[in-house]
């Protein structure tokens, strides 16, 4: 071989292995049912030192929104780079059998060379784990009963629940307890601990790999049931702790807003029906979950301790995410699945090696299905076609650059698993305003529409699309929620 051929051979070798040990590494954690009520988001009650250091190093994104406020739409959504009335996503089946032929978020990265590793819940359904992860995907086994429980006390309730709902109901009771334990264990014994361990030692073993790694964390936290160690309950004094102060439903609000909550009213302890709670059950279920969310930043730190014990910190790509919004009262409503703010406001922080990076908080508007693209341009990854969101790199350059005018979520808010009958809820988020429509899928019938003024109502109290000065408002609303149900216009239209 010619020796100058054999130079430019070696060169060429070494530029490619350059590039290879200069791509970054992510570490991708979710949150189950993490609302943006953290320090970082300026709630001084919430005690997350740990969340709120990622924020001094990285961006917090302020304003960013998921697709739809239930945790299976928002992960498949997600991590398909999808919009939820794409494939029928809404309805919550799993993606192998709703999109089966997409190439998720995980799968790219390792058809691009990356080490995979998860652990805990990405997806929501068990089959999509097991497709997208295999033998990569490692479970915390731990001694908890159920939906997670270890006092006594709580694992005999979780038996006379199996019982009554097998008498009573004819179902199955799902491992349901009370809505909340506060036991006097360690970390590890609740899974999101265990899980805190295992990845911090593959973390170790990820040091010195010869490919970057993709590793997926995924805490269950503070999801019901509140079951934190005592430590974490410690933290808190349910007696200083307010209850919601707009325990009611917003006026003039439409009927598709409305929701019983029966994911918390199925624990045992919590009133049935259509019963008010009273302020001291308010004050505990807030109480248990704050312990929860300061219990998953205690993992979370320990996860970032590692990444910088290993020297794994300076080349790796740090995405933090909360599935959806949560209602702590408010609306005189608890858990998620409406099209309220709250709903669909999400926490969402990211730090990204390298100097061209800043940090700081950014008011920019963004929405989930824009991490996908995002974290393709940021590894030097292709886009795949299918992709539905927008890359915020820019954002990450420059916090206060012009970016999307709208952000959109979608809700079924009547049958959502037979298309003859749902009737689907469009809501857009503009500077100002959220505006939804409320549209029957089959017919496309504009059933009702609702408009809340963020300027002076914050917490969306009072329904103003009744009001007819501002019809002209809700017609150019219509027009930029036309476009963006088409996606592709969606994000630099003019919108109010």
């Amino acid at each position: 071989m010619d020796r100058r051929a054999y130079v430019l051979i070696v060169l060429v070798f070494a530029s490619l292995l350059g590039a290879q040990e200069s791509q970054p590494n992510v570490l991708f954690i979710a949150v189950d049912d993490l609302r943006p009520e953290l320090g970082c988001y300026g709630n001084t009650a919430v005690k997350s030192p740990c969340i709120d250091r990622l924020a001094t190093q990285g961006v917090t994104f302020t304003r960013a929104y998921c697709q739809q406020a239930i945790c299976m739409a928002s992960r498949a959504s997600l991590m398909s780079g999808l919009r939820p009335n794409y494939r029928r996503l809404y309805n919550c089946d799993s993606l192998q059998n709703l999109a089966p032929d997409v190439l998720t978020l995980n799968r790219h990265f390792e058809t691009h060379g990356y080490r995979i590793w998860a652990s805990g819940k990405i997806y929501h359904h068990s089959e999509d784990h097991r497709r997208e992860f295999g033998d990569r995907r490692v479970e915390a086994k731990t001694e908890a009963v159920g939906r997670g429980y270890l006092d006594e006390k709580s694992i005999q309730t979780v038996h006379d629940y199996i019982q009554y709902y097998r008498e009573v109901r004819k179902q199955d009771s799902s491992g349901r307890g009370p809505a909340y334990e506060a036991p006097d264990v360690p970390d590890k014994a609740y899974k999101d601990g265990l899980m805190t361990d295992l990845a911090v030692a593959q973390l170790a073993r990820f040091k010195g790999a010869d490919r970057p790694f993709f590793m997926a964390v995924g805490y269950a936290k503070p999801h019901l049931p509140f079951n934190a160690p005592k430590q974490y309950w410690d933290l808190y004094d349910a007696e200083t702790l307010a209850c919601a102060s707009n325990p009611f439903q917003a006026k003039s609000v439409s009927e598709y807003f409305k929701y019983n909550f029966g994911e918390l009213r199925n624990y045992a302890g919590i009133p049935k029906g259509n019963k008010a709670f009273s302020d001291g059950l308010c004050r505990t279920l807030k109480h248990g979950y704050y312990a929860c969310v300061s219990y998953v930043d205690a993992q979370i730190g320990r996860l970032l301790d590692a990444l910088q014990t290993h020297g794994l910190d300076r080349n790796t790509i740090v995405v933090l995410w909360g599935d959806h919004g949560w209602k702590l009262g408010e609306h005189d409503m608890w858990c998620k699945h409406t099209l309220y703010e709250i709903d669909n406001h999400v926490p969402l922080l990211i730090k990204v090696p390298g100097a061209q990076y800043q940090s700081g908080a950014t008011r920019a508007l963004v929405e989930f299905v824009d991490i996908y693209p995002t974290l393709c341009e940021l590894t030097g990854l292709p886009l795949p076609g299918h992709l539905q969101g927008t890359s915020f790199v820019p954002v990450l350059k420059d916090l206060n650059r012009p970016w999307k005018r709208a952000a959109l979520s979608v809700y079924p808010a009547r049958n959502r698993t037979d298309p003859e009958k749902v009737v689907m809820g469009y809501s857009l988020k503009t500077d100002r305003y959220r505006y939804t429509e409320w549209i029957h899928e089959n017919s496309g019938k504009l059933l009702a529409r609702d408009l809340f003024d963020h300027q002076g109502d914050a917490q969306e109290n009072q329904c103003i699309a009744r009001d007819p000065k501002y019809q002209g408002l809700m017609n150019e609303l219509s027009q930029c929620l036309d476009r963006g149900r088409g996606w592709k216009a969606i994000g630099r239209e003019v919108c109010p």
